[in-house]
């Protein structure tokens, strides 16, 4: 990105992190049972699809009320590969078959282990072993889609949410370098979350808010350095 500096970058992200703060300071968290798992059908569906369309299947799925009661995989996974192939507004899902199998089995695991999906949130002794289990045991939710779903319910805004907005960022401040390998484990995305929690907290910000702005600021700018090419 040549259009913008790191500093001016950094400048804007700080000018809107009190926004988000205020922003999420009036928003009431997600507490029922279905509006939680509203968002982790939302994050675990949005994984290699826009947010915005995962959001919308997960409205179908949550309209059809079929995560709560009845089977837990078997007539669950064919109910979702049905909704997620067609989950309205004119618009597909791109894998619906692949996601609806794995959401029935996270479904079934957690209720499995924990009885539902509040407890696992109050049951787990910190957001880090919240994601650390849903890494290892949610299928298709690694810890981008892991952090996104534990700070959009309010349990943590100490997790950092690396998406490619977040990573092109931190190697134009230099926290990453071209050479930088792709994130393919969870160590590498912790190392370099931890260079992230670092350069948060030199700005005064939890690195979940930090992150949030990122991803604002670094969209506007690369739509606005595209429109002068």
């Amino acid at each position: 990105m040549k259009a913008f500096t790191a500093r001016e970058l950094t400048t804007a992200v700080c000018a809107i992190c009190p926004e988000i703060e205020s922003r999420i300071a009036g928003n009431s968290k997600a507490t029922s049972e279905r509006q939680l798992w509203w968002e982790l059908s939302a994050c675990l569906l949005s994984s290699q699809v826009p947010y915005v369309l995962a959001a919308e299947a997960a409205s179908a799925i949550e309209a059809h009320g079929i995560l709560h009661g009845g089977d837990l995989e078997g007539e669950l996974t064919d109910q979702l590969i049905t909704i997620l192939r067609s989950p309205g507004g004119g618009r597909s899902y791109r894998f619906p078959v692949a996601r609806a199998r794995q959401l029935a089995v996270t479904k079934r695991r957690i209720a499995d282990q924990f009885g539902t999906l509040g407890s696992l949130l109050t049951m787990s002794e910190s957001p880090d072993a919240m994601r650390h289990w849903l890494v290892e045991t949610a299928p298709g939710l690694g810890p981008k889609q892991a952090s996104m779903f534990l700070r959009n319910v309010g349990v943590s805004y100490e997790l950092a949410i690396l998406d490619r907005h977040v990573l092109d960022y931190m190697q134009l401040i230099g926290l990453r370098t071209v050479q930088s390998r792709p994130i393919t484990t969870m160590k590498q995305y912790e190392r370099d979350e931890e260079s992230m929690r670092g350069h948060a907290r030199e700005l005064g910000f939890p690195v979940g808010i930090l992150d949030w702005a990122i991803w604002i600021v670094m969209r506007v700018a690369k739509r606005q350095e595209e429109a002068k090419i």
